[in-house]
């Protein structure tokens, strides 16, 4: 009903833009009160009232889809003043700062944080596009500790490991399939822009390709059951 109510409030303060232009396509601004008062008031007030209010309204209802994807998938809500495993990696650790985050046992049984985050400074430079930004995060803790590696874009590797080379790897990095990653300790993790608020769509769509970095690296619990 909310998002309805969205909508008619847009298509209405577009109508009355309209409508204030088309009426009146010779009046400057300063003369349309004058000329056509109730057209104007009417058309500012309806337009002021859709730039306001359409967006929050759509920032609540992705608050409330959040909520009820946190329920629905059993995800606890963890500290985000934390230690993240990319802040030994950063220049600037307050650079990249993490507003919420959760964490579940998705897949396998693997441990997963996943949340929301801002940067500056270019911190994020190869895992994401932009100099500032938000984005979502996905990190999986490995049942092992790994060597340090990953693949930045356009598609540099970082490290040594034998794994960088693997045909399957390098195929859906090219393809889009996974994104830039970083593997060290027990952690590998990711990161990806994002437009408007979180949405459980973009969390769980990451989710799934950093699950493939972790399937096609052979770093899953299997590797623990092997070792």
């Amino acid at each position: 009903m909310k998002e309805k109510l969205g909508a008619v409030l847009a298509a209405l303060a577009l109508f009355g833009g309209l409508v204030c232009v088309l009426s009146v396509p010779r009046v400057i601004f300063s003369g349309l009160v004058d000329a056509y008062p109730l057209q104007t008031i009417l058309s500012v007030a309806v337009l002021l009232a859709g730039l306001i209010i359409t967006p929050r309204m759509r920032s609540r209802d992705a608050f409330r889809r959040i909520e009820t994807w946190v329920a629905a998938g059993n995800w606890i809500s963890v500290p985000v003043g934390r230690s993240w495993p990319w802040t030994s990696l950063l220049q600037t650790p307050d650079s990249v700062v993490v507003d919420r985050a959760w964490q579940s046992m998705v897949d396998d049984h693997l441990l997963i944080t996943a949340g929301e985050l801002h940067w500056s400074d270019n911190a994020l430079g190869g895992a994401v596009d932009g100099w500032v930004g938000r984005g979502v995060f996905v990190v999986v803790h490995l049942p092992v500790e790994t060597e340090p590696m990953g693949i930045r874009r356009p598609h540099r590797t970082i490290g040594t490991s034998h794994r960088l080379d693997l045909p399957a790897l390098n195929d859906a990095f090219e393809n889009g399939e996974i994104p830039p990653f970083t593997a060290i300790d027990r952690s590998l993790f990711t990161f990806e822009a994002l437009e408007g608020s979180l949405r459980p769509e973009a969390v769980d769509s990451l989710i799934r390709r950093t699950l493939r970095c972790v399937h096609l690296l052979d770093l899953g619990p299997d590797l623990a059951d092997d070792r």
